[in-house]
């Protein structure tokens, strides 16, 4: 029993965790809830990355978009710019990940 209790841990070590793109990493990360689902939100430079960690079900998908963007603004304290989300950085479309640029000015 002890042999298998680290495998029942991986779980909720793997879920605990958000890891950015490649272009994030040790940017610094912040934590932020939106509605009650919680992201991991990265900034470098003026661009952002939000990444959701809750999983979320059928229902909820097409409030993720306005969700991500939300967790971008309140991660950075600026402002997603709206069409600029890049699918180098990330999938387009994906309910779980948004890269976009933002304007802190």
């Amino acid at each position: 029993m002890r042999r298998f209790l680290p495998l029942a841990l991986l779980p909720a070590l793997l879920a605990a965790c958000a890891s950015p793109s490649p272009a994030f990493f040790g940017a610094e990360e912040q934590r932020v809830t939106v509605e009650g689902t919680r992201f991991a939100v990265f900034r470098r430079g003026d661009v952002a990355q939000a990444i959701r960690l809750d999983p979320a079900g059928r229902a909820a998908l097409p409030l993720m978009r306005a969700r991500l963007f939300r967790a971008v603004e309140l991660g950075t304290g600026c402002t997603p710019v709206p069409g600029t989300d890049d699918p180098a950085q990330g999938v387009r479309n994906d309910p779980g990940v948004l890269t976009v640029r933002i304007d802190c000015g």
